[in-house]
């Protein structure tokens, strides 16, 4: 498999777009070079992962080259000690992978989740606690979604701030609870939420959820939702939020030890 230039993302974009009913928003956010990442492409088949190490295979699975390429690549990120996480589109594939990886890593299945809304939902906060959006002081004094955070998923901050979004509820200028854009692309905003472990169960998290999700319909963005399948506060809020689980897929990631 060939390396595909920035210049023709754009292709793989449409061929993608075309082909899989069940794709990654971190693909969109690479093919619209939204983050850094890298593609691989054949008449056949597709590899596409981000720069920290997530990955998303398509196409044929009967295809050798892809195979191949998948196996040097985890060998290669084995050896530098660095994350390898790969998203599977279909069962064909998982098996595919499994014999290929020869059981080297965890398979998960997870939720992809989906809403259609056209009305903004209205929220209030408890006297004393703040809204507002994700700029560099806060997240230069969070503790989930820090510099490492954004430099990890967006490449940097700046690239964040520059291309990304996303919602905190503060107390005493505090951060209680955030919902930010993890990827952003295909017109759609991949959503990920923390609550400080002081603060759960008092509604936080549905409040930055829903600002995040009035701001995607502002911005004519599709907000979505992924997650394990036995994350059951998740799924939990998800549904409140007025999301629907859509599809169900699996990862591969690295085995611990």
């Amino acid at each position: 498999m060939q390396e595909v230039k920035k210049e023709q993302y754009s292709d793989v974009k449409v061929l993608i777009h075309h082909k899989e009913t069940c794709c990654p928003t971190f693909v969109y956010s690479i093919l619209e070079q939204t983050i850094p990442g890298v593609v691989y492409a054949d008449d056949q088949s597709f590899l596409i992962g981000t720069s920290s190490g997530i990955y998303y295979v398509a196409g044929d699975e009967r295809n050798q080259n892809v195979n191949e390429c998948i196996v040097e690549l985890h060998k290669k990120r084995a050896e530098s000690k660095k994350r390898f996480t790969l998203y599977s589109p279909n069962r064909s594939w998982d098996s595919v992978i499994k014999t290929v990886l020869r059981d080297e890593l965890n398979q998960m299945m997870r939720y992809a989740l989906s809403q259609q809304i056209s009305a903004k939902k209205a929220f209030q906060l408890p006297k004393g606690f703040t809204l507002k959006r994700i700029n560099e002081n806060i997240i230069s004094t969070s503790t989930e979604f820090h510099k490492a955070y954004y430099e990890e998923y967006w490449g940097s901050v700046s690239n964040f701030l520059k291309n990304g979004f996303g919602f905190a509820v503060l107390y005493d200028n505090h951060v209680v609870s955030e919902c930010t854009s993890i990827f952003l692309g295909g017109d759609h905003a991949e959503m990920d939420i923390y609550t400080s472990e002081e603060y759960r169960g008092m509604g936080f998290a549905y409040i930055a959820g829903i600002a995040f999700i009035n701001d995607c319909l502002e911005k004519g963005v599709t907000p979505s939702w992924d997650c394990d399948v036995s994350n059951k506060s998740s799924i939990h809020l998800a549904k409140k939020l007025g999301f629907k689980i859509s599809t169900k897929y699996s990862i591969f990631f690295k085995k611990s030890g």
